[in-house]
């Protein structure tokens, strides 16, 4: 007895990958290479296998310029870390302890209490 050909179920994942691929004109070599990965891993994505290996999606995502959580999950982060300044993220206070001919300013950091 012949089993019919299982679909992969197109995840996220894939739809997002293959239409920023074709969008960019990248070919699945290019991006395996971007990855650090096989040409085959990409085309296994691509049809709709779950990635395994989250650093080299990461990779590709550092590598293309996209959140990795948008490639994987097509959702936002609420925060875009690269687009923050440090002030944002965290409160600081001063530290007298820094002074001399020039005065530096430090301060410490410590993490801003969500509101």
């Amino acid at each position: 007895m012949i089993k019919p050909a299982r679909k992969k179920h197109q995840s996220p994942f894939a739809k997002n990958l293959k239409a920023i691929l074709a969008e960019r004109g990248i070919s699945q070599k290019i991006a395996a290479q971007m990855a650090g990965t096989t040409t085959s891993t990409v085309n296994d994505w691509i049809a709709g296998s779950q990635p395994a290996d989250l650093i080299s999606v990461q990779k590709l995502s550092r590598a293309l310029k996209i959140d990795f959580e948008y490639l994987l999950t097509s959702s936002q982060s609420r925060i875009n870390l690269q687009e923050l300044s440090m002030t944002e993220l965290f409160d600081s206070e001063p530290d007298p302890s820094f002074s001399g001919i020039f005065e530096i300013t430090a301060k410490r950091l410590r993490r801003k209490k969500k509101e």
